[in-house]
């Protein structure tokens, strides 16, 4: 009987660590505050304590409830500003371009890489930088060896 075990990488980026799990990137944002939402018809920003920034252009999903539908509620318009003071509780960068964070008050904001025109970028000053376009990602960590 053999048993599978997955490598995880670990990558220290200032206070946040950034495992890479193979297909995705773990960011550890976890316990930040969510300070500002920036809502257009064909941007989105969100600002984080500890100078965090995701900047998305194209389109982004917010949902509150669960994960995924039927049971996932997409939220419109105003609603984005729920964000302000939540807390986030996991931060998922995919090597596909996707990224999905979770918040305390039970939001799931997802932004699919794969569409056409999407640009995203999650980042940190001095300790990471993810970014995506149309289908790929890619991860940089000032310093770090590969």
């Amino acid at each position: 009987m053999s048993k599978h075990v997955k490598q995880k990488i670990v990558i220290p980026a200032g206070p946040v660590v950034v495992e890479d799990l193979g297909d995705r990137w773990l960011v550890g944002l976890r316990g930040i505050p969510t300070l500002a939402v920036r809502r257009t018809e064909a941007a989105l920003s969100v600002t984080f304590a500890d100078e965090v920034v995701l900047t998305v252009a194209g389109p982004a999903l917010l949902t509150e409830g669960p994960v995924t539908a039927p049971g996932a509620a997409a939220v419109t318009g105003d609603g984005w500003g729920r964000l302000v003071g939540a807390i986030v509780l996991s931060a998922v960068a995919f090597k596909s371009g996707a990224l999905r964070l979770v918040f305390s008050t039970g939001h799931h904001l997802n932004v699919g890489g794969a569409e056409p025109g999407t640009e995203a970028s999650l980042r940190k000053p001095g300790a990471f930088r993810w970014s995506c376009r149309q289908g790929g990602s890619a991860m940089e960590i000032p310093g770090a060896e590969e």
